[in-house]
Formats: structure tokens, C-alpha cells, sequence
């Protein structure tokens, strides 16, 4: 995913694209495969596949998939892909707003533009906008567990309202919060630092 925001704001350094496309090979390799390996379990252990909701891991594979359209996923791994794709348009609701988020990226930049215009109709309708703080979700507390981390899951609504919904005054209101909370707070981690940055460029 980090590869996949570098190629989004052209910031490959000169002389490492060949290095991060090795990378990626390798690395998209390795995650195509566990996806089928995610599929195949929930099949071994007779997971009812017309009630499941894919988990966070499955949601963040859709998401960073959607930033590499040309590289073409295995034959094996398709069933898999079109599964928890599939469940995620039907299952939306159950996640949180940070899986929402990457829901919205990874279903619009896959032909839907149904489910990620719902999603986002309802993100602005639980959101807070205020004057000063901008806008921001009540239950934006931090967690243990990376899914629960306000500062990239903020970073990543942006993304979403920006390149999605394509909503240049809720964009503007989203960082307000972003910048006001660097104000009184830091950025805890260099995830979250980078995450920030890359939804501020």
C-alpha cells in the first residue's frame, strides 16, 4: 500500500523504481496467494459463505490491490478476489469507518459506484463537522490494534472523499481536523506521519 501511494503522487526517488518494482512483484505475489490461502480456510472449516464479512486483514488486501489495476491477479487467486469483494458490497455496514473508507477506494477503482456512494452518504451523516475542529467521527479514540488508529484512519477518509467522492469541501474539513489535532498532539507513529503527509499532498 505504502508502493501504491508513492506511485500515486509520483514520488519514486530516481533510481529506485526498479528496486520497488521487484518489490512489488514479489510482494503481491505473496499476498495474492495468502488471499486464496484466506478463502480456502474459510471453505475447509465450512464457514457459511452467504454470512460471512470479511475481516480487516481481507478489506486492507482489497484496498492496496486497487492501487496496481495493471498487474493481473492469478488465475488462482480470482475466486478468492471476486469472494470477499463480493461480501464486502453486501457486508459493508458491519465494518468500521476505517474499513469503510478502504471500501470506498477499492470498489470505486473496480467499476462500483453504487456502494461506494452509499458508503459515503452514510460517513457524512455520522460525521461531526465543526467550525474550529472541522470534520471528524465521536468515536475516533485510539485502539491496540492498527485498524483502531484515528491518525491513518482519518488520512485514509480523505483519500476517499477526495478521489471518490471527489467532495472538495468535506476534503478541506477532513484535514482541518488533521492539522488541529498535529496542534495539540503528535503524530505517534512514522505510519501515521506518513499516512498524514501523503493525505495532505
Amino acid at each position: 500500500t505504502g508502493i501504491g501511494h508513492l506511485k500515486k503522487l509520483n514520488g519514486y526517488a530516481e533510481g529506485q523504481k526498479a528496486k520497488l518494482e521487484e518489490i512489488l512483484v514479489n510482494g503481491l505475489a505473496y499476498l495474492d496467494k495468502k488471499i486464496k490461502e484466506d478463502y480456502d480456510n474459510l471453505i475447509k472449516y465450512k464457514t457459511d459463505l452467504k454470512k460471512y464479512t470479511p475481516g480487516y486483514s481481507e478489506v486492507q488486501y482489497l484496498y492496496m490491490r486497487s492501487f496496481f489495476p495493471e498487474y493481473k491477479l492469478p488465475a488462482a487467486s480470482k475466486k478468492a478476489y471476486d469472494y470477499f469483494r463480493s461480501r464486502s458490497q453486501l457486508t459493508w455496514t458491519k465494518q468500521g469507518k476505517y474499513m469503510q473508507g478502504m471500501l470506498v477506494l477499492a470498489l470505486g477503482r473496480t467499476s462500483d459506484t453504487k456502494t461506494p456512494t452509499a458508503i459515503l452518504k452514510s460517513l457524512k451523516e455520522t460525521s461531526i463537522t465543526n467550525e474550529e475542529l472541522g470534520m471528524y467521527w465521536k468515536d475516533a479514540r485510539r485502539g491496540w490494534f492498527w485498524h483502531e488508529a484515528p491518525i491513518e484512519r482519518q488520512a485514509l477518509l480523505i483519500e476517499a472523499f477526495q478521489e471518490i467522492g471527489k467532495d472538495a469541501k468535506s476534503v478541506d474539513e477532513l484535514r482541518t481536523w488533521l492539522l488541529k489535532n498535529k496542534q495539540t498532539n503528535r503524530w505517534e507513529s512514522t505510519k501515521a506521519t506518513a499516512e498524514a503527509c501523503y493525505a495532505l499532498l
